[in-house]
């Protein structure tokens, strides 16, 4: 996954900062594992980490594909965030040096509003 320059950004799961030392040994045959490597990386993932995530998103009723969804929609609001802030900035600063608060400043706040709720909307979904 990309952030809006390119540059790659790492989703940290709810529980990054607890200790991973327990290992679980697992059987399956050449014909699943070649399956879960395939999927794994199709997810960006090594193989430990898409079975955790694969087993909790099932444990909270969801699939792993419409938590990656999930997480693809925010990534995707974050870039019109950013750009949204941006703007915001380019109207306070004409605002600051004529005086003038332009008409669609209060719609790009709205705008922005709009996206912060749908982030909201879309967190409380995951959790």
């Amino acid at each position: 996954m990309a952030d809006e320059l390119g540059r790659g950004v790492q989703v940290s799961r709810a529980h990054a900062e607890a200790k991973r030392d327990k290992q679980y040994p697992l059987r399956m045959n050449d014909e699943e594992r070649e399956k879960l490597d395939a999927n794994a990386a199709l997810h960006g993932m090594k193989l430990s980490r898409y079975l955790v995530e694969a087993g909790l998103a099932m444990g909270r009723g969801s699939g792993l594909a419409e938590q990656r969804e999930g997480i693809d929609e925010l990534m995707r609001i974050r870039t019109l965030l950013g750009r949204t802030a941006s703007n915001i900035n380019q109207i306070a600063r004409h605002a600051n040096a004529t005086s003038e608060f332009p008409d669609d400043a209060a719609a790009a706040v709205r705008y922005a509003k709009d996206l912060m709720i749908r982030i909201d909307a879309l967190v409380r979904g995951m959790l």
